[in-house]
């Protein structure tokens, strides 16, 4: 069978040894061929490319929720009353709280602290028929402990499930109101990555990787923004590594100026203020690991003085933390706030990247993911996936990209496919092109790419088919 059309699952093409549930499962399960020739991916509404993308993509003025970039160009001015939009209002903030993981609820009939803090902002955007902005300071850069923790310096595809989830997001919140969602992402590794021995240059690179993943996969209602622009001393919409080098100093400098707070007293702070505690022992917790190859614990003569150093570098994350929170918060003060810590919903919206089972899960720079056979993704440190015989570590490319479960159903006989694990068990099947060197006239060699138009055997065929039972949707997507 060439991979030319949509199939429904049906019992005949089922492998053998198949021992599921009835009959009644195949009119849910659908097998997704691209047609041949391949198509050109589909485009998701209002995606910006080439140099349309490379202008908007970090703007500081332009991503203040007044700016009119922030209203729907599509939908005309109406007027909401106010109690449908309070209404709107609260079908938008049950979704945001079904992607969060909240520790504390408020008092007794009060439920979740969120709603009542960020309704109203909502429902003032709802009312201007605007798009609903939200802000998350996140994606820093990977942890420098590349032993134990992470897989290298550049995202990966913890990284591109964290991405997934916010656009999915927005793509929520477009479902029951049109005007629909964007996130701004405020990419904070300048305020850290010198407290714990990251180069400057490394956080570029990771920051740059990140944008273009984000170009790649079309989420159009993600937007990034840097340290440099939001304190005005930068206002490029790109920056090359030698720029965004030569600023970082001032950058940091710049952000205590502006916003350090006289006599701050850390401790005093962290006991008045739950979810920054929270914070703190997250950061004191990972950090007593991160720390491990970094060159500002090298000196420390003793375990003693490790953990010491440990607390000290966490305080002073914190104390950085509180400061570009503030940056932020007069930027977009009548945005969302996100956060990928726990939070109890008062002040920022807990919205864990990769959400784990009974855990609020890892951040993707600090950890590793591996997916299992029916397409789940298990966060834990490089070290953990590393030790476990289950799992193998698949490359995309020449990086090192996730850990997979061992499973026949990932071999196949047709030997160019690669597998693509998605958002929500989503799998994609992608026939890639063959590479053959040729010699001409005896001494030079040549490149090219040939596009095997085979069909599927039987074995795999099987395997296809076992896939599509595990996952919520297979595709398959020939080579041509």
């Amino acid at each position: 069978m060439l991979a030319t059309e949509t199939v429904h699952l049906q019992p005949n093409h089922l492998p053998p040894d198949y021992e599921g549930p009835n009959n009644s499962i195949f009119n849910k399960k659908q097998l997704f061929f691209l047609p041949w020739p391949r198509p050109t991916t589909v485009q998701v509404e209002n995606v910006c490319t080439g140099e349309e993308n490379e202008k908007i993509e970090e703007k500081q003025v332009q991503l203040l929720p007044k700016h009119p970039q922030l209203r729907t160009e599509k939908q005309p001015q109406q007027v909401i009353c106010p109690y449908t939009a309070r209404l709107k209002a609260e079908e938008v903030m049950s979704i945001v709280e079904g992607y969060g993981y909240h520790e504390k609820k408020g008092p007794a009939g009060e439920g979740w602290l969120g709603r009542a803090s960020f309704t109203p902002r909502v429902q003032k955007h709802i009312v201007a028929n605007e798009i609903i902005p939200m802000v998350l300071p996140a994606f820093p850069m990977k942890s420098n402990n590349r032993m134990d923790k992470v897989l290298g310096a550049l995202p990966d595809l913890g990284e591109e499930l964290g991405l997934a989830r916010l656009s999915n997001l927005c793509s929520d919140i477009k479902a029951v109101y049109p005007p629909g969602a964007l996130v701004v992402i405020v990419t904070d590794g300048l305020c850290y990555n010198d407290l714990v021995g990251i180069s400057d240059g490394e956080v570029w690179e990771y920051g740059h990787r990140l944008r273009q993943i984000a170009r790649e996969k079309g989420y159009a209602c993600i937007r990034f923004n840097r340290i440099m622009n939001l304190l005005g001393i930068y206002n490029g919409a790109e920056i090359s590594k030698e720029e965004y080098t030569q600023l970082c100093d001032k950058a940091r400098s710049e952000l205590h100026r502006r916003y350090g707070r006289p006599g701050f007293d850390v401790d005093k702070f962290l006991k008045s203020d739950e979810d920054y505690l929270r914070t703190y022992n997250g950061y004191d917790k990972f950090m007593k690991v991160d720390l491990r190859f970094s060159p500002v614990t090298k000196n420390c003569p003793g375990p003693k003085q490790y953990k010491k150093k440990v607390k000290l570098v966490a305080k002073s994350m914190i104390v950085r933390g509180v400061e570009f929170a503030e940056l932020v918060r007069q930027i977009y003060p009548d945005s969302l706030r996100l956060s990928i810590h726990p939070s109890s919903g008062q002040t920022k919206l807990s919205c864990p990247l990769i959400p784990q089972p009974n855990s609020f899960s890892m951040s993707p720079w600090h950890s590793t993911v591996a997916v299992t056979r029916n397409g789940t993704f298990v966060t834990a440190h490089k070290s953990q996936h590393r030790q476990d015989d289950k799992y193998t570590l698949v490359h995309k490319g020449n990086q090192p990209y996730y850990f997979r479960e061992k499973s026949e159903l990932f071999e196949w006989e047709k030997s160019n496919v690669e597998f693509e694990h998605d958002y929500k068990q989503h799998l994609v099947i992608r026939e890639v092109p063959v590479q053959k060197e040729e010699c001409i006239d005896g001494s030079n060699r040549s490149v090219s790419y040939t596009h095997q138009a085979e069909e599927l055997s039987e074995v795999d065929l099987d395997k296809l088919a076992k896939l599509a039972i595990l996952h919520k949707s297979v595709k398959f997507e020939s080579a041509k």
